[in-house]
């Protein structure tokens, strides 16, 4: 609220010219307080002389700026020295009974102070409480909007728990599928192994069985005329019956089983990158992120 008048607190203070607490007091030229009412028995002219410093003044020269001392907790006007009654409205000042009386503010609205001060009183209640309610409302908001949030929370730890079992019973699937392929490759390469060793055994008996009767023809290419006349007709009937078969290095069944694992493995790449970008579009699509 502003003011052309300083308002101070009182203290006791001695006047250096009764010995008695001052009473609506001076300020004299040399900064010292004096009761007022010690001024009026110096003679008008005369030298007013300040017990403290025993400087010498003029009367005219000695008032000049009242000081607002007294009781503790009261409050004085600054020019008359006079305790704080009145409030104007008008200029907003705080008024002593003089000032009330004054010129200044004969025509403004004046009140005392306690009538003054209730309206205020009144609207500061009512914006305290205005203000309690708005905090109290906030309160709320803030508790129910928390609860929100750690709900929400509590969703998204829910949702992480959720992603981790879907990946891991993926990972698993996965890993089973996995083992099924190599089991199922381990068993290939294994057939192919046996059918290459009993491949191998027959083809190296046939063979041999063939070079046992390279070598006796080319025993017989060597003997006489006369002995290969004799059992000629023997000979040619032995070894133009025999019928020679190469036998297949891979049953059918192998081929069969190997044409069906290649068919499931060479699409294997194709559906795991479908699977991923299926994946990938599925958890981007209006996610926000």
């Amino acid at each position: 609220m502003p003011s052309t008048r300083s308002l101070r607190g009182l203290h006791h203070v001695a006047c250096p010219a009764c010995t008695r607490p001052l009473r609506d007091a001076v300020t004299v030229a040399c900064g010292h307080k004096i009761c007022l009412l010690c001024l009026p028995h110096i003679p008008m002219g005369a030298k007013l002389l300040c017990p403290l410093c025993q400087e010498e003044e003029e009367q005219t020269q000695a008032a000049v700026a009242p000081v607002p001392l007294g009781p503790l907790g009261e409050t004085c006007c600054e020019e008359h020295g006079e305790k704080i009654y009145y409030f104007c409205e008008t200029d907003a000042e705080l008024l002593c009974v003089f000032c009330r009386e004054g010129p200044a503010h004969q025509a403004h609205t004046v009140r005392f102070l306690d009538e003054a001060i209730q309206p205020y009183r009144d609207r500061l209640r009512s914006r305290l409480e205005t203000l309690r309610m708005e905090r109290d409302k906030m309160e709320d908001r803030k508790y129910q909007e928390d609860r929100k949030l750690q709900e929400l929370l509590m969703q998204v730890e829910s949702k992480k728990q959720q992603v981790e079992a879907a990946f891991e019973r993926l990972t698993q699937e996965l890993g089973d599928q996995r083992c099924l392929l190599m089991t199922r490759l381990e068993g290939l390469e294994q057939q192919i192994w046996k059918e290459r060793e009993e491949y191998i055994t027959k083809v190296s008996q046939e063979v041999h069985w063939l070079g046992t009767q390279v070598e006796e023809l080319e025993e017989k290419c060597h003997r006489p005329a006369s002995e290969l006349l004799q059992d000629a007709r023997l000979n040619q009937s032995r070894y133009e019956s025999k019928t020679f078969v190469s036998p297949e290095a891979i049953s059918s069944d192998l081929v069969k089983k190997i044409r069906n694992l290649h068919r499931k493995i060479l699409g294997l790449p194709k559906m795991m990158r479908t699977f991923s970008e299926n994946l990938m579009h599925h958890l981007e699509t209006d996610s926000g992120f």
